[in-house]
């Protein structure tokens, strides 16, 4: 039925609107109006009271109730159309936009009528029906925008269009799951709302933003440039770093992105996904807040990581049966006698050959297989502690901690049901110190445990992380061990020289042992001692060895 038939039939037959409405909605899920302009009088069905914002106020005020009831971007149109309606200067309406349902989620919807005039050409009635469009799988009711059934269909649509080039970009909320965690997955939400729409106001015109799932976006920048994408992104880390208040929270989010151009790098939908969400796990693994643009290169990387990964956990399966540890002496800055040992796994991959621990050791972190490797690893570490106290009684072994172990729980309850009756001082469990500052409270609270129990604990990396001297006194340490970055190319008087001396100072006031690592020259060890550090390690007296190797060396000579 056309709509100024409609118009009719409610006006010439002898029907209550009320009824017609009735009769109509049975059939259909949409949002019935008839707007009488010349008296000023509105009526909807009464499901657009059930499921929208709206109160009954509308029947007699519909510009102000409907305007307040629509997202305050999409307003200013919606109003244009509206006067050129009652001015007579339209005689039908047809619109998408965004307004709220009875949860207070934006959702979109399609909005169209009819206009009948009277004899004198003047708006008399207006007849239509509003759809929830995002009921049709176009719209993501929680952020208002496109949903990914739109992005693919309109991505795809381009792809068609044999000279059209672009790129798409996907964007990734880091940890937004604290956010959800912290606050609630309704703050989340609501927050996925604004960061939606506040994003939206930097694009250029003819980018559009869609929501994938989760807290994934993505842009689709028909004519797009590698120029264009930074600039786009570089506005998104300026805005969201800097001005991000939620509701009156302060969020400290940032977003990686990866980004890939068709048809350059794919003419295929899938495809093109794939590889702008490959760039963006490089992003993340590279340390998040970046962009990172597709390459084959990057491609082929990837493909590596997922075949290391596989590998890894056949190791693990396997019982760890690839795995080795390797083990640098300590040595005793006054005697030069090696007073202990730092154990060091590696990977020997029947598959993928000796494999960098800078490679492996993040892939066990981020499958968690490090809480089963560091088991391994401890229970190695002790067992051959243990022989080479049988010349040394005194002799100490230093196992590197993840902070994986740590936050599962996995590690205080290991150590308390494996004490493999050893003299616990001289076992000590070492943490970066960039995990550690962060999460001080949680840390020291399971370091104090472990410390109960006897073990020593050591700072690894100290002075490469965040305010370490103002942490010093509250940390539950036993040892800090100075990085590598501070020893190259140091000489005395030099800044590195007086920032070692004096951690070494502040430390022995505080009773904290100091190990200063990298030590590669005899230049180095010369300078180095006369801070008075308490251990050594580093190239100069060994580096890391196979057990066998290690006892010929220092225990058999």
């Amino acid at each position: 039925m056309g709509w100024s038939v409609m118009a009719s039939a409610i006006h010439n037959l002898d029907l209550s609107v009320d009824v017609f409405f009735d009769l109509l909605s049975e059939s259909t899920e949409d949002y019935l109006y008839v707007w009488d302009i010349q008296n000023g009088l509105f009526h909807m069905s009464d499901n657009s009271f059930d499921e929208l914002q709206i109160s009954r106020q509308i029947e007699t005020n519909v510009i102000s109730v409907w305007s307040n009831a629509m997202i305050e971007e999409d307003q200013e149109a919606w109003l244009d159309d509206m006067q050129l309606i009652h001015d007579g200067k339209k005689d039908y309406h047809d619109m998408e936009y965004r307004i709220y349902n009875k949860k207070g989620e934006v959702i979109w919807v399609s909005c169209r009528g009819k206009v009948k005039k009277d004899e004198n050409g003047l708006p008399q009635l207006m007849v239509g029906r509003i759809s929830n469009i995002g009921k049709q799988n176009k719209f993501d009711n929680v952020t208002g925008l496109m949903n990914r059934q739109q992005f693919e269909k309109d991505l795809k649509h381009l792809l068609k269009q044999t000279t059209m080039e672009g790129i798409v970009v996907v964007l990734d909320v880091d940890n937004f799951k604290n956010i959800n965690e912290k606050y609630s997955y309704a703050f989340g939400d609501r927050t996925l709302n604004f960061i939606a729409r506040e994003l939206t106001t930097l694009l250029p015109v003819g980018c559009q933003m869609y929501r994938l799932d989760g807290d994934v976006f993505a842009l689709l920048i028909p004519k797009g440039t590698k120029e264009i994408v930074t600039m786009i992104y570089e506005n998104i880390q300026m805005y969201i770093g800097n001005q991000f208040v939620m509701e009156g929270q302060q969020i400290y989010v940032s977003m990686s992105a990866g980004a890939c151009f068709f048809p350059k790098d794919s003419n295929n939908y899938q495809k093109l996904l794939r590889h702008a969400e490959s760039a963006v796990e490089v992003a993340k693994l590279n340390g998040k807040n970046q962009l990172v643009f597709f390459s084959k290169e990057m491609y082929h990387e990837k493909i590596k990581l997922i075949e290391l990964q596989e590998s890894l956990h056949a190791c693990v399966s396997r019982g760890c049966d690839e795995f080795e540890l390797y083990y640098q002496p300590q040595i005793d800055t006054k005697t030069k006698a090696v007073v202990g040992a730092e154990a060091l796994l590696r990977w020997h991959s029947s598959q993928h050959g000796e494999v960098s621990p800078i490679e492996f050791i993040p892939l066990l972190e981020e499958s968690h297989l490090i809480i089963q490797v560091g088991k391994w690893v401890f229970e190695q570490a002790v067992t051959q502690c243990k022989k080479w106290q049988e010349y040394n009684p005194d002799f100490m072994m230093s196992i590197n901690v993840s902070y994986i172990q740590l936050k599962e729980n996995a590690l205080l309850e290991y150590l308390r049901n494996n004490h493999h009756e050893l003299t616990l001082k001289n076992f000590i469990l070492e943490l970066t110190e960039n995990c550690w500052v962060p999460n001080l409270q949680f840390l020291n609270q399971e370091f104090k445990g472990i410390q109960e129990m006897g073990y020593g604990i050591a700072i690894d990396d100290f002075g490469t992380g965040y305010s370490s001297l103002s942490h010093l006194k509250e940390l539950p340490a036993n040892v800090i061990k100075i990085d590598r970055s501070f020893i190259r190319g140091i000489k005395e008087g030099s800044y590195e020289y007086t920032f070692l001396e004096y951690i070494v100072k502040l430390a022995h006031i505080i009773d904290l042992k100091v190990c200063v690592e990298g030590v590669e020259t005899l230049e180095e060890f010369e300078i180095v001692k006369k801070a008075l550090p308490d251990y050594i390690q580093g190239f100069l007296f060994g580096k890391p060895i196979c057990a066998k190797e290690f006892e010929e060396r220092y225990f058999m000579q």
